[in-house]
């Protein structure tokens, strides 16, 4: 008897999609709308756009009795991936100014690097706005050192190109827009044969990403 129940129950199954009904249980009334929300939810999204904004930097320098921020500007290429959970990793290759200003002695440090920061991100999804934080490892070699003012003969050649370091920060991305803080900590020394000099920036940056 359940034996042909059973081949009755999978006969009937068979037939369905031969009838001209359609079964809510086992067929969504809007299977197109629901299939392109979960594709559009499930990809993964590649974006590549400029970026570009200004760096607010310094060195602390122990002894120098006064010392004030160095501004300069940063720029360069962007490429960013989005998974659909909201992660992202943004790599950039910029063109970034950094350094500082002491007042005894009297010396501005310039030093422009090639600079690649990896910002590895989270964001929300606010309707257009979509928010987010981010941690930033960064490399970078300086291409141009100008130290410029009193006693900086001897400097030149201490100073250290390479520099690596972490960032920290937060933005938002509204359309192809992206607005951008980060604070970045140096982990390697300017001079090699003094105590650690380690690059301090704050910047603010713009980009656009399509």
């Amino acid at each position: 008897m359940r034996l042909h129940i059973s081949v009755l129950f999978v006969a009937f199954l068979i037939c369905l999609p031969c009838t001209g009904k359609e079964y809510s249980f086992l067929k969504p009334k809007n299977r197109n709308s629901i299939f392109a929300k979960y594709t559009a939810a499930d990809q993964i999204e590649y974006h590549y756009g400029i970026v570009a904004g200004q760096n607010i930097a310094t060195i602390k320098i122990p002894g120098a009795s006064s010392q004030d921020v160095i501004t300069g500007w940063m720029a360069g290429l962007a490429m960013q991936v989005v998974w659909p959970q909201g992660f992202a990793i943004q790599p950039e290759i910029l063109y970034s100014q950094k350094g500082c200003i002491t007042e005894d002695p009297r010396v501005q440090y310039g030093m422009d690097y090639i600079e690649v920061p990896v910002k590895l991100m989270y964001r929300l999804y606010l309707a257009d706005i979509k928010p987010f934080a981010f941690v930033a490892p960064y490399a970078a070699y300086a291409i141009d050192i100008s130290p410029k003012g009193d006693d900086n003969s001897n400097y030149l050649d201490q100073i250290n190109k390479f520099d690596a370091g972490i960032g920290a920060g937060a933005g938002f991305d509204i359309w192809n827009a992206q607005l951008s803080f980060r604070y970045s900590w140096g982990f390697t020394s300017v001079l090699n044969d003094l105590s650690p000099l380690r690059n301090k920036v704050f910047t603010i940056s713009v980009g656009v990403l399509f």
